[in-house]
């Protein structure tokens, strides 16, 4: 839900500076919602290197190459953000990103059963929020 809000948020401020006419592409709504998830993937994939112990205590302990996985999703999270920016780069970053948000849906799961809370049980139903989100500004 964090990233949610962190969307919701991103894609506000994005609205506010287009209103200052900054910049002409800023003023396309749907480049706001491109602008507010490169943002969001940039520095979720960032927290995957600065707090590594904070994402690692997502994926099941007997899972092989922990570290390994948490460093390259953090990494595809930032490239693949960054290809959003990119009319060249974007469809394919965007395909990227809900391939990734796939994949990692499994230890959200397993997060939701071993560590029951409101905030891990509440990411696997903004899961799929987030491929819409990826496919309505990304993909539509």
């Amino acid at each position: 839900m964090a990233f949610f809000i962190g969307l919701i948020i991103m894609y506000t401020l994005v609205w506010l500076v287009s209103l200052t006419g900054i910049s002409a592409a800023l003023r396309n709504p749907v480049f706001c919602g491109v602008v507010a998830a490169t943002i969001m993937f940039v520095l979720v994939g960032i927290s995957h290197f600065a707090k590594p112990e904070k994402l690692l205590g997502m994926i099941p302990a007997n899972w092989p190459y922990r570290e390994a996985m948490n460093y390259v999703s953090g990494a595809a999270e930032i490239l693949l953000g960054i290809g959003l920016l990119f009319q060249s780069t974007r469809q394919l970053s965007a395909w990227g990103l809900i391939m990734l948000l796939v994949c990692v849906f499994p230890a959200n799961i397993s997060v939701a059963i071993t560590k029951p809370n409101a905030y891990n049980i509440s990411r696997l139903f903004f899961q799929p929020v987030y491929i819409a989100w990826i496919y309505w500004f990304c993909l539509r």
